[in-house]
């Protein structure tokens, strides 16, 4: 049997690892041999590490935005005090809530990060699994140290939740925050660049995140089953044209095309989370 490198596994939970408390007299849920993810199909894990790699290349996008003079958009974000009902909206929230936090951090804006850290502990909470980060760890991320690596140090504190993966559920719930990750990353890509594609390193972070749309959908795929990833999934599939033109299009694709796709994710986000 094909073996899964544990490393692809935990890393790729960067997009959040996360969990919904089991209850009632239920049959304890079966656990994963880590080291072969036996019961979710080798297709899942593969895009998970896509979409890692994926989260890697946004916080480098926001970080070249800063560098090359672009202003930081308060608006472009969640507010700091949003609340997510449901865990299915907790799970993509977090997500949501963790873009933000690089976004914040890659541009210097400790005190944004710092609120936002309050809302993403409390939705972990709201979860049960607020104990899978590291506040500590977390808080590093909106200090003024400009030698620490704030990419590699959210890496970290979700990359302590992997241990909470047990089960189909969990799994699907991680998914969630997969997919709010996501969705929160490009809007912010979008309404950043759209005036300003002038940077050749800017327009390939967009293309780049564009490109993990297929990754994306694929995860949701092996939960359709469920109604409320089945419902994510066809509210994503609104945004499919507007994506390819910048995918198909890396070197051409005009600011036009950035705007409108900002407006098609504007339009879902609200939907979503």
């Amino acid at each position: 049997m094909k073996r899964t490198n544990l490393s692809l596994l935990a890393l790729s939970v960067s997009a959040l690892s996360l969990l919904s408390a089991c209850g009632g007299e239920e049959a304890p849920a079966p656990k994963y041999n880590f080291e072969r993810a036996e019961t979710l199909p080798d297709g899942y894990l593969a895009e998970l590490g896509i979409i890692k790699t994926n989260i890697e290349l946004t916080a480098k996008l926001y970080e070249t935005m800063n560098s090359s003079g672009f202003s930081f958009s308060e608006s472009a974000m969640l507010s700091a005090g949003k609340s997510f009902s449901g865990s299915s909206k907790q799970g993509l929230g977090i997500g949501a809530i963790g873009s933000d936090m690089v976004y914040c951090s890659a541009f210097g804006q400790n005190q944004s990060a710092m609120s936002r850290m309050e809302g993403l502990m409390k939705t972990a909470g709201a979860l049960g699994i607020a104990e899978a980060f590291n506040q500590t760890l977390i808080e590093k991320m909106a200090s003024e140290d400009t030698t620490i690596n704030k990419s590699v140090l959210l890496t970290k504190a979700y990359l302590t939740a992997k241990d909470q993966l047990f089960s189909d559920e969990r799994a699907q719930y991680a998914t969630f925050m997969v997919v709010g990750g996501w969705v929160e990353g490009l809007h912010i890509a979008c309404q950043t660049s759209k005036n300003d594609l002038s940077n050749m390193d800017v327009r390939l972070g967009v293309w780049s995140m564009c490109d993990a749309y297929s990754s994306v959908l694929h995860m949701c795929d092996v939960f359709k089953d469920n109604a409320e990833m089945k419902a994510v999934s066809e509210k994503l599939s609104a945004i499919s044209d507007p994506i390819s033109k910048i995918r198909n299009n890396a070197k051409k694709f005009s600011t036009n095309d950035v705007d409108e796709l900002g407006a098609a994710v504007s339009e879902i986000r609200g939907g979503l989370y």
